[in-house]
């Protein structure tokens, strides 16, 4: 029953998506915009999409690389197939999935790639508490989170034990083997962030690909001579990434679209500013990684640190 309900939400949230972006689309001024948009901008938009997919993905081959030894070739690859499996699958699944392309100890790899999300969430979560007010709650959640980060230990013990006291003889071999993935979860955690340079480092990261994607936007609007404010520009990037994460959209077609428009103003050079920001940005990436993903299967899977 949830199932299907969350099929209809999703089925509801894109088509109130693309109505409003339909409506917003006045095809004479589309034309006009299409023959008119500036190959410059949208060449720069293309630079700094692809260094915010260069940057991220060597957000996480840090880490990853502190957990166990492989390249960023290897690594890259595993990203942009990323791309592919989000689009395709749900966004917690896809992501899930594209660590099992870098080999290695699957859930110390999964634990590397969490700890490289950490910073940009905690960075788009208050960024948005604050963008919309509550500064103090903002600032208290952040804290809160690097508290977390800090004393990790305590959750671990908690789990476990927790874990240890529901252990019953019909279910020792499942507990058994839940304990075995926690402990090796907070195992690569636990590595991953123990360089504080690498810590520290995710954080600058973040920051960057947050300003490139922001910038993006802003470069795409001109590209259609559409003036965005950085403000505008912020807000549309918080308001598309709180719609596609709720929606269930795959790769959050439609809802990415429809919060860009929402936060940089509704007009037909704003949707196409945000339906060719978020396929420069997102789904191109996506079609780069399917030839990726299914050449790495064509090649068989490589449980290795190798290339």
């Amino acid at each position: 029953m949830n199932e299907k309900i969350k099929k209809l939400f999703t089925l509801f949230a894109f088509s109130i998506s693309v109505l409003y972006l339909y409506k917003q689309i006045d095809f004479e001024e589309l034309k006009l915009a299409l023959r008119q948009a500036s190959p410059l901008y949208l060449s720069l938009a293309l630079i700094l999409a692809l260094l915010t997919v260069l940057l991220s993905c060597f957000r996480w081959y840090i880490f990853l690389n502190e957990v166990q030894k492989t390249s960023f070739k290897k690594t890259f690859k595993a990203y942009l197939s990323g791309y592919y499996l989000i689009s395709i699958l749900p966004p917690t699944l896809g992501h899930i999935a594209k660590v099992r392309l870098v080999g290695g100890d699957y859930f110390r790899a999964l634990s590397s790639l969490a700890m490289s999300t950490v910073a940009e969430v905690i960075l788009v979560i208050g960024l948005t508490l604050i963008f919309i007010g509550f500064t103090k709650v903002g600032v208290v959640l952040l804290l809160l989170t690097l508290l977390i980060l800090i004393y990790e230990k305590g959750i671990y013990t908690l789990i476990d034990s927790i874990l240890k006291a529901i252990e019953h003889p019909k279910l020792e071999k499942l507990t058994s083997s839940l304990r075995n993935y926690s402990e090796r979860l907070y195992s690569g955690w636990r590595e991953a962030k123990e360089n504080k340079i690498v810590f520290a480092l995710s954080f600058l990261l973040s920051a960057i690909t947050l300003i490139l994607q922001i910038l993006g936007i802003i470069v795409v609007g001109r590209a259609f001579g559409l003036s965005i404010s950085l403000t505008a520009a912020l807000k549309g990037f918080i308001i598309s990434t709180i719609f596609a994460s709720i929606s269930g959209i795959p790769a959050g077609v439609g809802a990415n679209e429809f919060g860009l428009v929402l936060g940089i103003g509704s007009s037909t050079k704003a949707a196409i500013s945000a339906f060719s920001y978020k396929f420069i940005f997102q789904y191109m990436w996506a079609i780069v990684g399917a030839m990726v993903f299914y050449k790495i299967l064509g090649g068989g899977y490589e449980d290795s640190s190798g290339e």
